[in-house]
């Protein structure tokens, strides 16, 4: 019997993926977890039991800086939120709600403009920046927006949130080609996008840990 301290990477069908003492460990969370009404997340700094079989347990979540419960996801140190220039179009509304999430759990907030090729938002970056918001324009044909991005990745752990549709998944496969993450066409009809992403994952990428969020309208927090 081993007992180790990693980081929640995956949950996903009641089972926790740690990776702790450079290996990867499938875990089920104990009942105490349950009685207490709550859960593991992805974020996560968990204590774990592995047993001499090979199977292993959560036993304990250390302190957390800071929690989103939809989707579930701790200890971020930056939330990028993710909108497209067009296709669909940017819904500032969406924008706020999610950064003022960010500002109250202590998340540095960076707006990302995607598919910048396609249309100006120079306006838009110009209404953040003067609220003190970072704001990024991104084009999957511009290196230097790639390697800008790459930067703040460095070191954090980060979370690409937004509406459905926007290019979360395109964008992280932009700029990390080898995550092959699953992406859906836009439904012109609809005007929006199908949901891709199932569950949150961090990704080891960019010197530090980026979530792939499924897309969302609305953010819930703990009080």
């Amino acid at each position: 019997m081993e007992k180790l301290t990693g980081l929640i990477i995956k949950a996903i069908s009641g089972f926790y993926y740690i990776e702790a003492a450079d290996a990867l460990y499938e875990c089920k969370a104990r009942g105490v977890f349950r009685k207490k009404g709550i859960s593991p997340a992805v974020g996560d700094r968990a204590e774990i039991t592995v047993l001499d079989d090979g199977t292993a347990s959560v036993d304990q979540i250390l302190p957390r800086r800071n929690y989103i419960i939809r989707p579930p996801l701790a200890n971020l140190d930056r939330l990028f939120i993710v909108s497209s220039v067009s296709e669909p179009t940017p819904s500032t509304l969406i924008i706020d709600k999610i950064t003022a999430v960010a500002v109250e759990k202590g998340i540095e907030p960076v707006v990302v403009f995607t598919k910048s090729d396609l249309a100006d938002c120079s306006e838009l970056l110009s209404i953040y920046s003067r609220a003190g918001i970072k704001a990024l324009s991104y084009s999957i044909h511009s290196p230097a927006d790639k390697q800008e991005l790459i930067s703040l990745l460095e070191g954090k752990i980060s979370a690409f949130t937004g509406n459905t549709g926007v290019g979360k998944s395109s964008l992280l496969n932009s700029l990390f080609p080898e995550l092959e993450i699953e992406t859906a066409e836009i439904s012109k009809k609809l005007g929006r996008g199908r949901h891709t992403t199932r569950h949150s994952i961090l990704y080891k990428v960019g010197g530090g840990y980026v979530a792939d969020t499924p897309g969302f309208s609305t953010v819930d927090i703990e009080r």
